[in-house]
C-alpha cells in the first residue's frame, strides 16, 4: 500500500493535482483513527489519494463513499482504487456532490470535505439530515489562500467563493450544533463534531 499511496502522490503532485502535503496527511489520519467511523463520505476525490489514506486508517467493516466532480480525475481514481487493497470498500462516484447528495442515503459517521471551497456551505445543508449523532467532519483549505480573513475588496474570481466559505465557517461555528478546531496549517482544515 505505501508503495501505491507514493505513486498516487507522486501522479498528483507531477501532474499539479491537489493532493494532501504530508502535514496534513498526518492530521487526517490522526483524525480518522481517534474517529473510527463506519460510513465515510470524501466529497472531492481528485484521484483518490486522500480517499486511500483515509482507508488506511478505518476498521475493517467500514467503507468510503466518494464523490468527484471532473471525469477524467474521477476515471484516475477509479484506477488508483482498484490497485488498492480496498477496493471493495469504496463506492467512487462521479458527479456534482450537491446534486448526488440528495440520493445518497446516510447517516454518515464521517465526512471530509475536499471539493468546490464555494460548496461546503449548501453541502453541509444537504448533510445535516443525513449526519450521524457525533458525526466528525473534516474541511479542507478553509483559509482559501487566506482570503477568507480579508476585509474589505476581494478580486471578482474569488468573492463568490470566499463568501460561500464563510457562510460554511458561521455554521460550523454556530456552538448548538457542533464542536470545531481550527487547525491553521498548510491552507487550514476544520474539525467538527456534530453535537446531537
Amino acid at each position: 500500500m505505501t508503495e501505491l499511496l507514493k505513486e498516487v502522490k507522486l501522479y498528483g503532485t507531477a501532474h499539479g493535482l491537489p493532493v494532501l502535503r504530508d502535514a496534513e496527511k498526518e492530521l487526517l489520519q490522526k483524525i480518522v483513527k481517534n474517529a473510527s467511523p463506519r460510513r465515510v463520505l470524501e466529497i472531492g476525490t481528485c484521484i483518490a489519494y486522500s480517499t486511500l489514506l483515509i482507508m488506511e486508517c478505518l476498521p475493517s467493516n467500514a467503507y468510503i463513499t466518494t464523490i468527484e466532480l471532473d471525469a477524467d480525475r474521477h476515471k484516475i481514481a477509479e484506477k488508483h482504487i482498484a490497485a488498492s487493497p480496498f477496493r471493495g470498500r469504496i463506492k467512487a462516484l462521479h458527479g456534482d456532490a450537491t446534486s448526488v447528495l440528495p440520493h445518497l442515503d446516510g447517516p454518515w459517521d464521517f465526512v471530509f470535505l475536499d471539493g468546490p471551497k464555494g460548496q461546503y456551505s449548501r453541502q453541509l445543508e444537504l448533510l445535516m439530515p443525513k449526519l450521524a449523532p457525533r458525526a466528525v467532519i473534516v474541511a479542507d483549505n478553509v483559509r482559501y489562500h487566506d482570503m477568507v480573513y480579508v476585509q474589505g475588496h476581494l478580486p471578482h474570481k474569488h468573492r463568490t467563493a470566499v463568501t460561500r466559505l464563510r457562510e460554511f465557517m458561521d455554521k460550523i461555528n454556530d456552538t448548538d450544533l457542533f464542536e470545531t478546531v481550527v487547525f491553521e496549517n498548510g491552507d487550514g482544515l476544520t474539525v467538527s463534531r456534530r453535537k446531537s
